[in-house]
């Protein structure tokens, strides 16, 4: 029996041998032997002792995690066909992630604009021309900044368009001016065919159907353009040419419809200009300077070269200039040959010719790419086929199938080493010169019907640009520009979960996409689609009770079970719930689910076998549901809360919070509706999510509906004076006791915004820290330990309704920053409560420690658990003393050192060659090992909210060291490592009495923030108001001497949010 050890250290060579098709035989073996009991498959602990003789080096715990996977039904045994499976359907989810490492990873942009004619040309113009840096730098490796410039587009009429480098705005000038004429007299109008531009000498060469290469002053432009010279043809009418510089030597070239070649070599462009000024025509019949092609051929000078060669019989359709073999490719008309000419040194006038023919009935040279780094050449053919071949060997040594439709053009990036091909039925593919692997396949679909006509690729920036009558534009990997584009989701978010074992933060965005991210590196693992892309919308998403599976509901109204570890649906529920769903609940094996703008609540058996409807007269609609122990709780948007028996759907009590601040026990008058439904077949598999074609609202106008929301206190006893009921409406907080005898028993604002209003709460695991989130993309961390206890209204600040008080004393509030530029959707934390997971409409998901520091965005940060509490950071100080900020490298985080259940999988499948590649080149980067204190035992430390003993001034000198060095992070945009105290992190303390919920975390807003929110218009649509609770006694609450005591000790360690004027209080000191 093989047995493979060393797996963290070893090869990838080694790893392709996990789970390979000879250890298959064995696996089967082993299962079978394992429960040759009969059983049906293998526990956890037979698993583990299965694959531990296969892989003695992969742990126990990263085995458990993978039976717990695979064991998505619950029933505690896998067998092989479910292991298998698992794998495959892992692997598909994983390829589903390429897009997040391809080259061009988002879509096409079209660009709006009036053309009713072709465009023919487009270049790009840098505003700062450093020649050396883009033409020598090497690019990999590093983001590099945007370079900032203009787009010249030329359309066949004459019209030249000069667009800024966002294509938001453009100036036309026009190239042809009618001129006085008699009337009737005929005036030729200009018809451009292509256009070039010489960038040393800011020049414009356009050719027209005219014989004349006419050279425009570009030095006024966007506000004048003039005729410099021009370029007179003797004899054959040019058909296309070429320009090709290094900053110092130029190489002008162009073909006729005779098949000649003309090339211009200027040894100092910048110098001598482009043409020997001596052989200019004295009297031009012009009225502009005139030179021959003939003459500039006759006449001899040091400083350039002009020469005219035949070179074949056919009209030349492309011609390209490859500085590395100093030769010039011409490929005919006809696309069935090509031919390679050697140009000459400088003392010597003979050329060489290498000719390449297509063979039989395929035409192999419609356009053609030369790749210095592997010295090849790749010429594209009408069949669709790309073909590779050596210089000064015409035998063809490779096809590249790909493409269906002829190829129309090729550009080669030699900073990032790949090549870009475009066929007529516009399809980009991008291919990696080694092994020229096809990378990434994009249908460019919104630049409409006619054939793109004209292609530039911006290499600096990665930017390709498309056009025919319109612009799209598509920009790439690479720049500051893009990365600061990144987000978490291409559309906004839904909800977000946190997976505490398995340590994965599961996104769902309005598109139906649900990531899953891996916390401790910030690295997507499994992407899936939940919904078909007719049904996009908004989706809702819950865990089982065992969480195991994930349950989704989107806009068909399915409920749905996944299995997140692959991307693997489970199966379908029978029962259509509601479109818009508010909360599902898992208790035991039934799924509650409750929607907006329906009273109805689906009790569904999670198998199917037997469901029913509960409604109840006082719910409007259904806002928000949760559980505590047997009784499920409900909430509507007019302020009603009905508590029910799950198990039979009695209704145990009620709460008209705008009436009456008590819990009143529900008599049979007060019981709802209960309905059976008739059965249905059991959950049905699929392998498509394709299900239905429920049209959504388009997700450019996004609702946000903002209704009271609750949440259960599940580790507190349901006593009278006990709250284990937490709700939200018009941005305070209520505490409610559900027991017949109880009530409300505290409340306070938790926004400062009179418009803001809360979105989402939660709390940690052990209900100690409430966690909300505002409509204005606030997060406050709320110490819930002394709050909703009745006697708080005997010592603290309270307000008296109908003889039954209601404390106004707040919660101390840990912690509060800016999280969104928009609404937040989810606000989570993991079972330390150190790390918080947000998510707004902004499409991001981020990750925050409990003090309201960045760690990095998912999807488009990396980051590793060293980066909680770095000492310094050491890229920085490089950075700044480096000789040039051109460039900024990439930080290459190394593998997390803790155990990680996913590394198991990852090894048994081998990844892209892509990415294996980005990791093997990403070795020789530096990497950061921040000097933790010596003294402190990180694993050893506890999350203690609130300290007792603490002084008031060690707290101030704390908040000042985080405040200073959050400010210093301010000016850090990448390879930033956080710089906090590893104390501050594991112990939260409450924010001083001088700082307010919207004045925390100023300091600390992250770049993503500043970034306009404009992909999407988001509406907050509120419901009918909830009526707080107050009474008549609020106004005469103000003067009250109960009310202003207060001790010394709380008045220095607890700040009241502002209340509301119809209650203010005055304290004495």
């Amino acid at each position: 029996m093989n047995r493979h050890t060393d797996i963290e250290d070893s090869s990838p060579d080694k790893m392709k041998k996990m789970f390979a098709a000879k250890d298959v035989p064995v696996i089967a073996r082993l299962f079978k032997e394992a429960h040759a009991d009969g059983g049906r498959g293998l526990d956890k602990q037979e698993f583990c002792e299965v694959m531990k003789k296969m892989y003695s080096s992969v742990s126990e715990e990263e085995l458990a995690a993978l039976h717990m996977q695979i064991d998505t039904h619950s029933k505690g045994t896998v067998n092989l066909d479910e292991l298998v499976s698992f794998l495959l359907s892992k692997i598909e989810a994983y390829e589903a992630l390429d897009y997040m490492h391809h080259s061009f990873p988002k879509p096409f942009q079209r660009v709006t604009m009036d053309c009713q004619s072709s465009i023919v040309g487009l270049v790009f113009l840098p505003l700062k021309d450093d020649m050396k840096n883009y033409y020598s730098a090497d690019f990999r490796g590093v983001v590099r900044p945007y370079k900032k410039g203009q787009y010249l587009s030329m359309t066949s009429n004459g019209t030249l368009s000069i667009w800024a480098d966002t294509f938001e705005n453009s100036r036309k000038l026009s190239l042809w001016t009618r001129e006085n004429a008699l009337p009737f007299s005929h005036v030729k109008k200009m018809c451009v065919r292509s256009m070039e531009y010489i960038r040393e000498l800011k020049q414009l060469v356009v050719s027209n159907s005219t014989r004349e290469l006419i050279f425009y002053d570009c030095r006024l432009l966007p506000v004048h353009i003039e005729v410099k010279y021009a370029l007179v043809v003797d004899e054959d009418q040019m058909t296309t040419m070429n320009y090709w510089s290094n900053g110092t030597k130029a190489v002008f070239s162009f073909g006729d419809v005779a098949g000649f070649l003309t090339f211009f070599i200027s040894h100092d462009v910048k110098k001598h200009g482009l043409f020997c000024h001596k052989a200019f025509e004295q009297i031009s019949l012009q009225k502009y300077p005139t030179v021959y092609v003939s003459t500039l051929i006759r006449h001899d000078s040091i400083n350039f070269q002009c020469m005219k060669v035949h070179a074949f019989n056919d009209v030349c359709s492309q011609i390209r200039y490859f500085p590395s073999l100093h030769s010039i490719a011409i490929c005919g008309n006809s696309f069935k040959t090509m031919v390679v000419v050697a140009l000459p040194k400088p003392t010597e006038t003979d050329v060489s010719k290498e000719f390449y023919n297509s063979e039989a009935i395929f035409d192999f040279f419609t356009c053609v790419e030369y790749a210095p780094a592997v010295a090849q050449l790749v010429t594209g053919g009408t069949d669709g086929s790309l073909r590779v071949w050596f210089p000064n060997n015409t035998s063809c040594i490779e096809t590249l199938k790909g493409h269906d439709k002829p190829i129309t053009n090729l550009m080669y990036n030699t900073k990032d080493q790949m090549l870009i091909s475009l066929s007529e039925d516009k399809n980009v593919r991008v291919w990696s010169e080694v092994g020229w692997l096809c990378r990434q396949s994009i249908q460019v679909e919104n630049i409409g019907q006619s054939p793109i006509t004209s292609m530039c690729y911006n290499i600096h920036n990665n930017e390709l640009v498309l056009a025919n009558s319109d612009i799209t534009k598509c920009l790439g990997e690479g720049t500051d520009v893009f990365r600061e584009s990144l987000t978490s989701h291409e559309k906004p978010l839904c909800c977000v979960l946190y997976h505490s074992f398995f340590r994965r933060v599961i996104s769902c965005c309005q598109k139906g996409e649900v990531t899953v991210w891996d916390i401790l590196t910030g690295n997507a693992v499994v992407q899936f689609e939940v919904t078909s892309s007719n049904t996009n919308g908004r989706t809702f998403m819950s865990f089982d009770e065992q969480q195991q599976s994930l349950i989704t509901v989107c806009q068909d109204g399915k409920l749905r079970r996944w299995n997140f570890s692959n991307g693997k649906e489970l199966g379908v529920h029978p029962v259509t719930v509601q479109k818009y769903v508010t909360a599902i609940v898992c208790i035991k094996d039934r799924v509650f689910v409750s929607g907006r703008d329906s009273k109805v609540i689906f009790d569904l058996d999670i198998e199917g076998y037997e469901s029913r409807l509960l409604k109840h007269a006082y719910l409007k609609d259904i806002s928000s549901m949760d559980a505590h122990g047997d009784r499920l709780i409900t909430a509507s948007s007019n302020g009603n809360i009905i508590i029910w028996d799950h198990n039979n759907g009695d209704v145990l009590c009620c709460i008209d919070a705008s009436t009456s601040p008590r819990t009143r026990l529900a008599g049979e008058n007060a019981q709802g509706l209960r309905e059976i439904l008739p059965f249905q077949n059991s959950t049905s598999k699929s392998k498509a999510t394709g299900r239905g074609s429920t049209k959504s609202k388009a997700l450019t106008e996004i609702e946000v509906n903002i209704s009271p929301l609750i949440v259960c206190l599940k580790t507190r006893e349901a006593r009278a004076d006990t709250a284990t009921l937490l709700t939200s409406a018009d941005g305070y907080i209520y505490a409610w006791s559900v027991v017949c005898t109880g009530g409300l028993l505290g409340k306070f604002r938790a926004v400062k915004d009179d418009a803001a209003v809360i979105t989402t709460m939660s709390t940690d695991v052990n209900e100690q820290i409430l966690l909300t989130g505002d409509s204005t993309g606030r997060i406050c961390l709320w110490d819930t330990r002394s709050f909703g206890f009745k006697r708080q209204a005997n010592n603290g600040p309270f307000e008296d309704r109908n003889g039954w008080r209601v404390s106004l004393c707040p919660p101390p509030l840990l912690e509060s920053w800016q999280a969104h530029p928009t609404a937040v959707v989810s606000v989570e934390c993991d079972p330390a409560g150190t790390n918080v997971i947000t998510a707004g409409l902004d499409c991001n998901v981020c990750r925050w420690t409990n003090k309201g520091t960045c760690i990095g965005v998912f999807g488009k940060d990396r980051w590793d658990t060293t980066q909680l509490h770095p000492e310094e950071d050491l890229d920085e100080e490089q950075a700044e003393n480096s000789d040039t900020d051109e460039f900024f490298y990439v930080k290459r985080i190394p593998a997390s050192p803790l155990p990680d259940y996913d590394k198991f999988i990852n090894r048994i499948w081998p990844k892209k060659g892509s990415k294996a590649e980005l990791l093997a080149k990403c070795k020789k980067a530096a990497t950061i090992k921040p000097e933790l204190d010596k003294d402190i035992d990180r694993s050893k430390s506890k999350f203690v909210p609130h300290p007792p003993k603490t002084s008031r001034r060690r707290r101030e000198t704390q908040l000042e060291q985080s405040s200073a060095q959050a400010a210093s992070q301010d000016s850090r945009k990448y390879r930033r490592v956080l710089k906090t105290n590893m104390l501050e992190v594991n112990v939260m303390i409450p924010c001083p009495p001088e700082s307010l919920p919207d004045k925390q975390g100023s300091h600390r807003i992250p770049p993503h923030l500043y970034k306009p929110y404009t992909q999407h218009s988001t509406h907050l649509k509120q419901h009918s108001p909830q009526t707080r609770p107050t009474t008549d006694h609020d106004h005469a609450a103000k003067g009250s001497p109960d009310m202003q005591h207060r001790s010394d000790q709380q008045s220095k360690n607890v700040r009241f949010p502002p209340i509301a004027d119809e209650v203010k209080l005055h304290h004495q000191t």
